[in-house]
Order: structure tokens, then C-alpha cells, then sequence
């Protein structure tokens, strides 16, 4: 008898023991717990992907090395180590191969993702997917909603973004800045953007908005769509400069790709020294464009300083275990960079935020 309970009682803690390993051996006392019984984290290890929405686009390199400076720094002053990959497609346009992608990145179980997406419909549910296996999930720049609303936040930790409404609002300040110093009035505006999508269709109704505000008589296109494609938004350009001829005043471009197409279009017509270019985002191709005059202004966000405060966010979340931020959303204001002010040092570190890394 006493034999038969000794061998039931080693086979009710195998039974214990093997339950433990179904569940992860993640016990309320385990040393592999995130969080520990301060409600920060033990672990000295954290892997982290960042999920870019294009591995070519100079716009999420530049996102991609605040979010990397910030993993150095924390790395430092918390002593901890970050297994970090990068991952995604080519280009902004391959948005199957995104979610895709997103889908593989949960799959990895990482403690955390940083990404920003173009195809909102289609994330939702991996985001609520990845938050519910317990993945600190962040956005930046673009996230599942438009920043300003809100929408989707029970479904990520934390969204820094740059408001797509002042965008618009100050692109269309920047083009009136310029009407007003070279004496042009009236006249038709040339519209383009990159692809239809909920959150970016606020940079062309922002526009739209404020300039039929302050410059009344100006008759605006209908949006040219390039999906994110340098040589179709130069196409458009170029066929908006032709059918609309002397009429035509001037060009807004809703992202640097855009940007990109259209600064080649001017830069090759003859569309006169009092035609008027306003972009968004910077890259090489458009600091050039407004170093030669070809473009008049460009509306710059912070991508250096949205990537190192996600990548900070996150890593201080899986830390402290809780979100160091009161609020889902933070909004970081852009700045319009001229040619008068492009050679300051805060404004050369916005448009290349190579210069800030470590």
C-alpha cells in the first residue's frame, strides 16, 4: 500500500510538471515571466521586429534609424539586450506581402512589433491578433486609424503619428506663402497623391480645405492617384501640365514619392519661373528639387523622432510593464522647410536624419 502511494503521488507531479510545460512554464513565480511582481519586467532579452511598409522608401529608412538609435540607447542605460530584424516588402504598393509579412511576425511571438501600414482594413485583425497573444504592438507614423480619431486602440499599445490634417493645412499655408511672393493670384493647381487610403486622403482634404480658405480663386484638379509609383506620378504630372497649359500655377504632392515624379515633370517642362511646388516628406531627389528652385517647399515630419519614440515606447512598456504614455495617440507636429532655412542644422537633421546616426 505504501508503495502504490509513493508511485501515485510521483505520477500526480509528472502530471504537474508536464501541465507546466503545456502552458509555457510560465508560473506566476517564473524567472520568464514579462512582468515581475513589481509589475516590471525581469528578462534582460527582448525581440523585436520592426515591420516597414517598404525596405526601398528613404522615408522609413529614416523611421528606421530613430526607432534604431532609441534600442542602442535603452540597451545602455537598462543594461538590456534587443534581438532586432527588420522585415517587409520592397515598396509601399505591395501591401498583401505587408500583411503577409505581419502574419509571419506574429507567428515569430516577438515581445514586440513597431510597424506602420498603408492598408488599414486588412491590419485591423492582425493587430487585434498580435495584442491578444501579448505582443506590445506599436504604430508610427501610419497606424490603424488616422491618429486624430482613435479609431481601433484597444488593438496596439501606442500610436505616434504626425497629424495628416495639419499636413494639409500647412502645405496649403506653405503654397499661399509662396502665390504671395511671386505675385500669382488665380489659376489652376495641379493635385497628386500616392494611393487612396483612409488616414493619407486627410493630407489632400486638409489641402483642399484650408487653401479654398485663404486662396479662393485658385481651381484645384481632381487628385491624381500613382500608387506610390515614381514614374506614374511623373506621368500625371506630366499630363496635368499639358492639358491644363499656361492655366496651370502650381503642383502639391501628398508624399515624397509623389514628390519625387512630380519635381521631375516641372524640372523637365517649361512651366516658368512663377510656378509654384509644394511637397511632402523629404528625400534626396526633392532636397535637390528645392536647392535648385524647382521646388518651393516641403512639409516635413519627424521621422527620426516618431521611430525612436516608438521603439522607446515599446521597450519601456515591456520594462516597466505598462504603457509610459497617458494617451494612445501622440501627435508629432511637422515643420515647412524652404530653401531660406533648409541649411539650418535642425532642418538639415530633418531631412536627413542619416546625419543623427549612431
Amino acid at each position: 500500500m505504501k508503495m502504490k502511494k509513493v508511485v501515485s503521488m510521483l505520477l500526480v507531479g509528472a502530471m504537474t510538471l508536464s501541465l507546466a510545460a503545456c502552458s509555457g512554464g510560465k508560473s506566476s513565480g517564473s524567472s520568464d515571466d514579462k512582468s515581475s511582481s513589481n509589475g516590471g519586467s525581469d528578462k534582460k532579452s527582448y525581440h523585436v521586429i520592426y515591420l516597414t511598409p517598404s525596405t526601398a522608401s528613404q522615408f522609413w529608412t529614416y523611421v528606421g534609424i530613430g526607432i534604431e538609435n532609441a534600442m542602442k540607447d535603452i540597451e545602455e542605460s537598462e543594461g538590456i539586450t534587443v534581438d532586432y530584424e527588420v522585415v517587409g516588402p520592397a515598396e509601399e504598393s505591395q501591401t498583401e506581402d505587408y500583411v503577409t509579412t505581419f502574419e509571419q511576425c506574429i507567428g515569430k511571438q516577438p515581445d514586440a512589433i513597431v510597424t506602420a501600414t498603408l492598408a488599414i482594413d486588412a491590419t485591423v485583425p492582425k493587430a487585434q491578433e498580435a495584442t491578444n497573444a501579448g505582443i506590445v504592438l506599436n504604430f508610427v507614423n501610419c497606424g490603424i486609424g488616422t491618429g486624430d480619431d482613435g479609431a481601433n486602440e484597444d488593438y496596439y499599445n501606442e500610436f505616434y503619428y504626425c497629424s495628416n490634417d495639419t499636413i494639409g493645412e500647412m502645405a496649403a499655408e506653405a503654397f499661399k506663402d509662396a502665390m504671395d511672393a511671386k505675385g500669382v493670384t488665380s489659376g489652376v493647381l495641379g493635385m497628386n497623391t500616392n494611393v487612396e487610403n483612409e488616414a493619407l486622403n486627410h493630407r489632400i482634404d486638409g489641402f483642399r480645405k484650408k487653401i479654398a480658405e485663404i486662396a479662393p480663386d485658385l481651381e484645384l484638379t481632381d487628385t491624381y492617384y500613382n500608387g506610390n509609383d515614381v514614374e506614374t506620378a511623373q506621368k500625371n504630372a506630366e499630363n496635368i501640365i499639358s492639358t491644363y497649359g499656361d492655366k496651370l500655377i502650381g503642383m502639391y504632392s501628398g508624399n515624397n514619392i509623389t514628390g519625387d515624379g512630380v519635381c521631375n515633370a516641372v524640372a523637365d517642362s517649361n512651366v516658368g519661373d512663377k510656378f509654384i511646388n509644394v511637397a511632402v516628406d523629404s528625400d534626396d531627389i526633392e532636397i535637390q528639387a528645392l536647392k535648385n528652385g524647382v521646388l518651393d517647399a516641403i512639409i516635413v515630419q519627424d521621422a527620426y523622432a516618431q521611430g525612436y519614440k516608438c521603439m522607446e515606447n515599446a521597450l519601456r512598456t515591456l520594462i516597466d510593464g505598462k504603457n509610459p504614455e497617458s494617451k494612445k495617440q501622440v501627435n508629432c507636429p511637422p515643420v515647412v522647410i524652404t530653401k531660406d532655412n533648409m541649411d539650418d542644422s535642425d532642418m538639415q537633421d530633418l531631412l536627413d536624419p542619416t546625419r543623427l546616426q549612431k
